[in-house]
């Protein structure tokens, strides 16, 4: 056994030295008790060879996983479980589900994964594999997967000359969607660098052995460049930190196989430490050995780690190695093994100094936090632009106070519509304005999971020493929705570490009932809420938020659900809600608290001019005035 593409053999004693490190240790866990007798089943007698989103993705895994615990541990129950998972694979017609001018084959998604999955499978399993199907993966990388990868860059650089992409009608596993215009959206979003992973593992597999790798080569090379020169200024990631770790270990893993194995050294595109910096800004440390993010778009956890690893090493980066000591960043096999192979353990693990407490992430999110430990808070608005994977969430806020999410963005949302899940996009599931009980304009999914036409304008942004202002005006996504909206203007008050006031102010062109939501978080079932004097109480195992509310109008709270088909209880939210008027404003002053600690007191009075508020709370005295004669409210601390 002589692997190249990724590592050498002199370098396997450092990578299992670096799988007993406690920062490996979930993971390793996780990789040795894989359930071998259910994979073998599922290759035996339950895989589809027309469904190439969970079966073949399912079936690439395994193989991944058994030939590096092959490599690892010398196992030789791994062996006839990765041959038969590569006989499966083998036995696809194509790699992906898209085809162009309805006859070749499109390697938008699965296919460079697939690719990337197979080629270096086989590098770590030398010998092991016959030469029967290492022929045949050299015939379908070359004349099929390749091609593919390689019409699929193709048709995101150059949008005009595609000939159509429709889906693969001999398909199945996902909802049908409208793909026509998807050259043009992938163009700018993580499936550009998915694909060319395809080109790049192809590349550096059939280098001298097949006419076209050089090609495939400096064609990956080309995508990655430009991909490059459209990031952000501030090393963000619009389509938020889940997509940041998926899109990013890939352009890693692209990076590395085109600098190893065919002479190209493009690790200066990117500011790569700047993004580890990004990745710490979004996390929130938590309780049970559990690391939490800033969730927007389709996220549920902290990035992983593979590309962390990476940067880590090529940079010697403190931060990222920080960040891999984080409970959850490595997780689970198979990318995960990436960054055991990547990890370098002579870096320094230590936290960045210099990363802010309070910054705007592209395209709009708003933090600010009180700091880094687990008793600090954090909170998070998100206003701005469209962009792939979002919600419908203009406007909206997450909470984190104590190790506990107090207001929170729902997690796991599916990405197909008919699913009752999928709910889980839309503005009733965020902690959000309502208008008439509907949310603001939200992409229905044709054209699968990219960006609306939704925008909130953030009017004034500031910050002190232990405060944070932001004012959100999103009356123009509601307007799309057909909406009567002038004004949706949230005001967000921070005063850190733990009081928050909330503004909401709508103004509308005719009368309608509008409600402010407040989601709570309940996926392990120990998030509660319920009714108080004034307002409610949301309580978690670590801490607690109490809010008062108080409005121009009569107002009525409830604690309602939302209908997700078997999971009801898990999404409770409070809800206030005013009746029709042209013109309503709700404030809520919420504290937070350890969950045994007293809460303060905060009151409230309205005049012409605004509102003012007063009280106490964890030792700190608050007096806020709010003038609201402006468009924008002019805030008094």
């Amino acid at each position: 056994m002589n692997p190249t593409l990724l590592f050498d053999a002199s370098e396997l004693p450092r990578i299992k030295r670096t799988l007993k490190r406690p920062e490996f240790a979930q993971f390793w866990t996780a990789s040795q008790k894989a359930d071998l007798a259910d994979d073998l089943k599922f290759l035996t007698n339950e895989i589809k060879l027309n469904e190439p989103v969970k079966d073949l993705g399912r079936a690439s895994n395994i193989l991944m996983r058994c030939a590096f615990m092959h490599m690892i541990t010398g196992d030789e129950a791994q062996l006839p479980l990765a041959r038969l998972a590569l006989d499966r694979i083998l036995g696809y017609k194509r790699w992906d589900w898209i085809l162009e001018d309805g006859t070749h084959s499109v390697g938008a998604m699965r296919n460079g994964m697939t690719i990337t999955n197979v080629v270096l499978a086989l590098d770590w399993l030398g010998d092991h594999i016959d030469a029967e199907q290492r022929v045949a993966v050299d015939k379908f990388v070359g004349e099929i997967a390749a091609p593919a990868a390689q019409l699929a860059v193709f048709g995101m650089t150059h949008h005009d000359k595609v000939k159509g992409w429709t889906m693969d009608t001999e398909m199945t596993g996902f909802h049908r969607v409208d793909v026509s215009r998807w050259p043009e959206i992938l163009d700018k979003i993580n499936l550009r660098i998915i694909a060319t992973s395809g080109l790049a593992s192809s590349a550096a597999y059939l280098k001298g052995r097949h006419p076209d790798a050089e090609t495939w080569a400096q064609e990956a090379q080309a995508s990655l460049r430009l991909f490059a020169s459209r990031e952000q200024p501030d090393a963000t990631f619009p389509e938020g930190i889940a997509y940041w770790s998926f899109t990013y270990t890939f352009y890693c893993l692209c990076l590395e196989l085109l600098r190893r194995n065919c002479g190209q050294d493009d690790r200066g595109l990117l500011d790569f430490p700047a993004m580890a910096r990004y990745v710490q800004g979004s996390t929130v440390p938590a309780h049970d050995d559990f690391t939490d993010c800033i969730n927007f778009s389709d996220a549920s956890t902290i990035a992983g780690g593979e590309a962390l690893a990476w940067i880590g090493r090529h940079f010697r980066d403190t931060t990222s190695n920080y960040l891999l000591t984080l409970p959850g960043t490595v997780r689970e096999p198979p990318t995960s093994f990436w960054a055991a192979i990547w990890f370098d353990e002579t870096v320094p693990a230590r936290r960045a100094a210099d990363t802010p407490l309070d910054r705007i992430i592209t395209p709009g999110v708003v933090t600010s936090r009180s700091g880094w430990e687990v008793s600090d808070s954090l909170l998070s608005l998100r206003t701005g632009e469209p962009e792939n994977h979002e919600h419908a969430d203009r406007n909206s806020l997450i909470f984190f106070s104590n190790g506990e999410r107090l207001i929170t963005d729902p997690l796991k949302a599916s990405y197909n519509p008919p699913e009752s899940r999928w709910q889980l996009r839309l503005l009733p599931a965020h902690s959000a304005v309502l208008i008439d009980g509907q949310g603001h304009v939200y992409h229905n999914g044709e054209e699968g999971t990219n960006a609306s036409t939704a925008r909130a304008i953030l009017q004034e942004y500031r910050t002190g020493r232990d405060w944070m202002i932001a004012v959100s005006d999103a009356a123009d996504a509601y307007q799309r929705a057909d909406l009567p909206a002038q004004q949706v203007q949230r005001t967000v008050i921070y005063l850190k570490p733990e009081v928050v006031i909330i503004l909401d102010r709508v103004k509308l062109s005719e009368p309608r009932s509008v409600q402010a939501r407040f989601q709570v978080f309940n996926d392990d079932d120990k998030g509660q809420v319920a009714i108080c004097e004034h307002g409610f109480k949301v309580t978690r195992p670590h801490a607690s938020l109490h809010t008062s509310v108080a409005t121009l109008q009569t107002r009525t709270i409830e604690i309602g659900h939302l209908p997700i088909e078997d999971e009801v209880e898990k999404y409770p939210f409070a809800e206030i809600s005013c009746p029709a008027s042209n013109h309503h404003e709700i404030l809520t002053l919420a504290t937070a608290t350890p969950t045994d600690d007293t809460h303060g007191k905060l009151t409230c009075e309205h005049s012409e001019s605004g509102w003012h508020i007063q009280g106490e709370h964890g030792g700190r005295e608050i007096n806020v005035t709010i003038n609201t004669e402006a468009e924008i409210p002019q805030i008094l601390l």
